[in-house]
């Protein structure tokens, strides 16, 4: 009964403060950030305490504001902290997690629900900018190709430091779909086991993933320590594998992106298959499953009016090679079928 108590009241937080004509209800903050065409957010915060935290920073206090036609549409109290140990590395500013919610609640059921994650641009530059917006479109690709991905929120965030405005800063940004809101869309929960064997998973889930991380050029994930993939448990299947963080890719090509050391290639613009052996038939469906989708997903890029010219063309021809790849039975052999199985066997 708490919980129920709880959960209400979390719902009532994020009804919507202005007048006028009854708002929508929604069932958590990523649908109120769907809501807005062009998405605007203020986050106030201690940026100086953000940015030096270290390995396992705590959480902290934090205000966030969506702004709708110049004024204040949505103001939430929110707990935030930094994220991502190689961005922390590498970055100016790190990307965050934010809590829309005071204090810690009773259950973990519900603290998931309006936890989300927060890409921002490494640096302020056009160039990190553009990183993120094609990480995000990244994610977008995987949206057409399956349901069992993360959505995503593009938007444009500022970062206010209270008392000190030469602190402020500005950065392309996207919003990631919470875990806890992915399982309940997919009428499943997260599993979070320890270690879990590819073997144990759905199939067609998890070579499909295989497939896309193949066609994006990314190494930097793992299956038995759920490295950059959520494990959902839906009934009556094997559980299901969903990837994220595509930043290491080699569509997106961030300039510190580095492959997986336990793989033989020196640049992650060069793929390398990690999927497991299957049966031709099993293999032919997924390659037509992903050629099916060819046409759709290369006019996504073209449509991308958030990138430029350049790097619209660019992710463009990096996923035309992939398809070459499929196209050609001797290419599929050698850059896919032969691959197989080597990081299981690892």
């Amino acid at each position: 009964m708490n919980r129920i108590i709880c959960l209400f009241l979390l719902l009532q937080a994020f009804r919507p403060g202005t007048g006028g004509a009854q708002a929508p209800e929604f069932v958590n903050i990523f649908s109120r950030l769907q809501q807005y065409p062009a998405l605007e957010v203020v986050i106030e915060t201690d940026l100086k305490q953000l940015k030096s935290a270290g390995e396992d920073p705590d959480w902290q206090p934090g205000v966030l504001k969506i702004v709708h036609a110049g004024a204040v549409d949505f103001e939430q109290k929110i707990q935030i902290k930094s994220r991502g140990h190689m961005r922390k590395k590498t970055c100016d500013f790190p990307p965050v997690k934010i809590r829309f919610f005071e204090g810690d609640l009773a259950s973990d059921s519900l603290e998931d629900v309006n936890e989300l994650k927060l890409v921002v641009a490494c640096r302020n530059s056009d160039a990190d900018d553009q990183l993120v917006m094609k990480e995000c479109l990244v994610y977008q690709l995987y949206n057409l190709i399956t349901d069992e991905s993360f959505r995503v929120k593009p938007a444009k965030v500022r970062f206010e430091n209270p008392g000190n405005s030469r602190k402020n800063m500005e950065s392309t940004a996207f919003f990631i779909e919470s875990e806890k809101e992915l399982a309940s869309r997919l009428g499943g929960r997260p599993l979070k086991p320890r270690i879990i064997s590819p073997t144990a998973m759905d199939s067609v889930a998890y070579d499909r993933m295989c497939l896309f991380q193949f066609m994006i050029g990314n190494t930097d994930w793992g299956a038995y320590t759920r490295h950059n993939m959520k494990v959902v448990a839906i009934k009556g299947r094997q559980p299901v594998a969903v990837p994220y963080d595509f930043d290491y890719s080699g569509l997106v090509e961030a300039d510190y992106a580095i492959p997986s050391p336990d793989i033989p290639i020196q640049n992650v613009r060069d793929r390398y298959y990690l999927g497991l052996c299957r049966s031709a038939e099993h293999y032919n469906r997924l390659f037509k499953a992903f050629q099916a989708k060819q046409t759709e997903l290369l006019n996504r890029c073209d449509q991308e009016t958030s990138l430029s010219k350049s790097s619209r063309n660019a992710m463009r021809l990096y996923l035309e090679d992939f398809f070459k790849i499929l196209n050609d039975p001797r290419r599929t052999q050698f850059a896919i079928l032969e691959n197989c199985d080597k990081r299981l066997k690892k």
